[in-house]
């Protein structure tokens, strides 16, 4: 595997090319699928994690002789239907490589969990291990594109799947720990939460954060920058003694009290707030590069996908999440991309992959 830039021709050896791109470069990956072989990816917020920082563009991590197998399936569909084009679109990549080692779902942000339910039913409630994230623009104005060969899709997902000889390895790490208050959701609908412990949500959310909200609460707004370092968890089982939490990042508030998510809720959740640092965010590289390669050899090439919100937060010290991945992994070649979403596997045992917000997730190829 390599990582090459975009503004030149991708190589006659590549056998396949996942490309991420700021949006600023799209038109480069469209011109680089000449259709001889599987490009897929995304665009990213901001810039593209790399060997060298985190630089703008177009760059893709190519597979060669020798490399794991790799092809995709897209489809452009909203919420209605995603559930079943996307069990169809599983599938169909069953079918194309057999044997799945790992998945690698780019999706538009608004309907990932339905998406997963479909991947899910098509391989009986057990499928790969599959990890990811939401397509980003630079500032949340809709430019986010999914990319299949010459194709940028702005509403629907990427499937890609991976077949390998030698192990794939994958993480998927939050990296904020869990504070004090907490409260039980009463009322929601979709990616809406109405009441936390029976009083409106956003009241109840701004009492833990110390009244960080007062005058959005009065007008209704976006709070993206507010909640950043202080998300929503959700228990959703441990792992030896440690429990594993699934993010949530609250983005709006309004007048009557609601609040909207960047996930589902549901009636019954149990919400923690959770609490985070910039220097956490840079430390959580390391945790997302070291739990995949637990256990691994050589690593042969990677992924890294990085919440775009938190790259908010790193600003001009992003390059630095590239330094460290690239050093925890001992300088193979890897691309990634900063999201707004992420998807991925806490076990791979457990058979279940999740939705989460300000995560962070990993692929490592043998």
């Amino acid at each position: 595997m390599r990582v090459v830039s975009l503004d030149a021709p991708i190589p006659a050896s590549a056998r396949w090319a996942l490309a991420y791109a700021t949006v600023d470069a799209i038109s480069k990956v469209r011109a680089a699928a000449d259709g001889s072989i599987p490009l897929f990816g995304c665009t990213s917020f901001q810039g593209v994690f790399t060997p060298d920082g985190f630089p703008r563009g177009a760059h893709a991590l190519i597979g060669e002789e020798g490399d794991p197998v790799a092809d995709a399936v897209s489809v452009q569909v909203g919420a209605i239907g995603a559930r079943s084009r996307a069990a169809d679109a599983a599938r169909a990549l069953r079918e194309k490589l057999g044997t799945i080692d790992a998945l690698l779902l780019h999706a538009t942000p608004g309907f990932e969990e339905r998406i997963l339910e479909g991947i899910a039913d098509a391989f009986d409630g057990s499928p790969p291990q599959a990890y990811g994230g939401s397509a980003a623009d630079d500032d949340i104005s809709g430019k986010w594109r999914v990319f299949h060969g010459p194709d940028a899709i702005g509403e629907g997902f990427v499937l890609a799947g991976f077949r390998s000889d030698a192990p794939v390895h994958g993480s998927f790490v939050a990296g904020y720990n869990p504070g004090r208050r907490k409260g039980k959701v009463t009322a929601a609908a979709g990616r809406v939460v109405r009441a936390i412990d029976g009083r409106p949500a956003a009241e109840v959310y701004d009492e833990w954060l110390g009244g960080k909200l007062g005058e959005q609460r009065k007008t209704g707004g976006v709070v993206l920058g507010e909640t950043t370092l202080h998300p929503l968890g959700r228990a959703v089982g441990t792992i030896g003694r440690m429990t594993r939490y699934l993010l949530s990042h609250p983005h709006r508030v309004e007048r009557d009290g609601s609040m909207a998510l960047f996930t589902d809720v549901a009636v019954g959740d149990e919400l923690v707030l959770m609490v985070g640092s910039r220097d956490a965010l840079f430390e959580r590289t390391d945790r997302v590069a070291g739990r995949a390669s637990r256990g691994a050899g050589e690593v042969r090439g990677g992924v890294l996908i990085y919440c775009g919100g938190c790259v908010g937060v790193t600003a001009e010290r992003t390059a630095e999440v590239s330094q460290r991945f690239g050093s925890r992994i001992d300088g193979a070649p890897f691309v990634g991309a900063a999201t707004f979403g992420e998807v991925g596997c806490f076990d791979r045992r457990e058979g279940v992959n999740r939705h989460g917000n300000l995560m962070a997730d990993a692929i490592l190829f043998e």
